[in-house]
């Protein structure tokens, strides 16, 4: 009778420690699987998923619609510097400067070749990604603004005479990529019209 108790015992403590070997065996097959996933951060050490803020997948950005300015008149305008030695002068509008909810910096801006022609347009400035878009260009003070057909995004750095936009973000909008200037603070920058010693991360 003992005997027969002694080999039962032995063969349910073998039983329980099969069980424990296959629990483990499962648990690090999962380990392994989250580890193998771990490289796009979604998963913790310890195989639980990461919940933090960084590893959310990041949301579109969306450009805001507008509303075209007022005519632009002529006694609105004030000259900025820019490192332009084509002879050009750029002016803006500084009354027109609007920092959108969606960091778009928009403006009214005039162009005066060294023959005297004018050219004005309404125009927006994204930090994050060095960008200009033309939205709209009047042919004169106090006429009506023309749209552009399907404005597009466009890279402010390139090599022209009048290439002032690059100077706009460099010197005036953006400081490490960003816009770190409220629209008054932007506006009082404008109206100095003294280019920023600040350059930040954007350059040519």
């Amino acid at each position: 009778m003992c005997f027969f108790l002694e080999k039962l015992n032995s063969l349910v403590w073998g039983i329980i420690g099969l069980g424990l070997v296959l629990a483990c065996a499962v648990s690090g097959i999962q380990i392994d699987a989250h580890a193998q996933t771990d490289e796009s951060g979604r998963y913790k050490q310890d195989g639980s998923i990461n919940t933090k803020d960084k590893y959310e997948k990041p949301q579109n950005w969306n450009e805001l619609g507008i509303d075209l300015p007022p005519p632009p008149q002529k006694n609105r305008f004030s000259l900025f510097q820019t490192t332009s030695q084509s002879g050009f002068r750029f002016l803006v509008d500084v009354s027109s400067i609007q920092l959108g909810e969606d960091e778009v910096v928009r403006m009214v801006l005039l162009t005066v070749s060294p023959k005297g022609s004018e050219n004005i347009t309404y125009e927006g400035f994204r930090c994050e990604t060095a960008e200009y878009k033309f939205y709209a260009s009047s042919f004169g003070f106090d006429k009506a603004w023309m749209p552009v057909k399907n404005p597009r995004w466009r890279g402010a750095f390139y090599q022209t005479a009048n290439g002032y936009r690059g100077d706009l973000l460099k010197y005036y909008i953006c400081i490490d990529g960003v816009n770190l200037l409220d629209e008054r603070q932007l506006k009082v920058l404008f109206k100095k019209g003294k280019m920023s010693k600040k350059k930040g991360r954007l350059s040519q």
